[in-house]
């Protein structure tokens, strides 16, 4: 299981979303349920050549809405989840986190073609392997 589908899948567990309607993770199909929750990977830093088992990947969490209360308190329920998670796994048997931290506070995007509010939060993460 990747890292991406492991937060989409505790996401989900804490009520965030269901899997393939409103929460998805690599990819946002066109017909998802508004608002929807989307976990993508990002570009992480260079691996450090001298701690190989530890990786640090990025991952983004994107949130489409139709309107803006919604979409940011959703983004606020998603920081409480994830920021500061320190050596745990998300899922049964998942991976093991050493941690996960937000990058910034997140926020508003934009207002897209389709007037839907946007909005996106980057995170860093350490996994143990």
């Amino acid at each position: 299981m990747s890292m991406i589908s492991e937060i989409a899948e505790y996401l989900a567990g804490q009520g965030v979303g269901t899997e393939g309607t409103n929460l998805f993770h690599a990819y946002l199909p066109d017909n998802a349920t508004l608002p929807v929750v989307l976990v993508r990977d990002t570009q992480g830093p260079t691996p450090d050549p001298y701690i190989p088992d530890i990786r640090t990947p990025t991952f983004q969490i994107f949130i489409r809405s139709a309107d803006y209360d919604t979409g940011n308190s959703k983004l606020s329920t998603i920081r409480g989840l994830l920021q500061r998670k320190l050596m745990t796994t998300l899922v049964d048997s998942g991976i093991l986190f050493r941690k996960i931290v937000a990058n910034s506070e997140g926020g508003y995007l934009e207002k897209n073609e389709s007037g839907q509010h946007e909005f996106s939060m980057n995170f860093s993460a350490e996994i143990v392997e």
